[in-house]
């Protein structure tokens, strides 16, 4: 699946007061940032997150607070699908702990989620060809669930 989907969850996985989608560890100042928006307690945020999740602590990065808000939340957890409308159909899924699930020391936490709609086509790799009995043209949705210690 193309390096949208891997680079959503990776900004889940790697954001939050959302999600990327890889956490609590800040990017060099002089690394790329994208903005992503979250829900996370109901709330609605925008968070700015590092657009790699190549750094030597594993890809997870603080999310920055840049609208609906101020603060950060540092993501523990995160999870995803990409499901195909067209064939009702689970195409992929992930799930990810940071720490082995245990990164939250006991503090505080909440949900954020995000979601992004499309088209098949749009997640497929260069040269990629979709899943037998699915269509480039397939309306298809990205669904990230992160859980973050909010500092906001």
């Amino acid at each position: 699946m193309r390096s949208r989907i891997k680079s959503t969850a990776a900004l889940a996985v790697l954001t939050i007061a959302a999600g990327a989608g890889l956490a609590a560890f800040a990017a060099p100042a002089h690394a790329a940032q994208s903005p992503l928006p979250l829900t996370c307690g109901g709330q609605q945020l925008t968070v700015r997150i590092p657009a790699s999740n190549s750094n030597p602590n594993g890809g997870w990065a603080v999310g920055q607070i840049i609208a609906g808000g101020t603060g950060h939340g540092v993501p523990t957890a995160a999870s995803g699908s990409l499901v195909d409308h067209a064939v009702d159909q689970t195409l992929f899924t992930f799930e990810q702990a940071k720490g082995g699930g245990k990164a939250n020391h006991n503090q505080s936490t909440i949900s954020c989620t995000a979601s992004e709609t499309g088209v098949l086509g749009d997640y497929l790799g260069p040269g990629e060809t979709p899943p037998p009995g699915t269509s480039a043209n397939d309306p298809v949705t990205f669904t990230l669930m992160v859980t973050v210690v909010p500092h906001f």
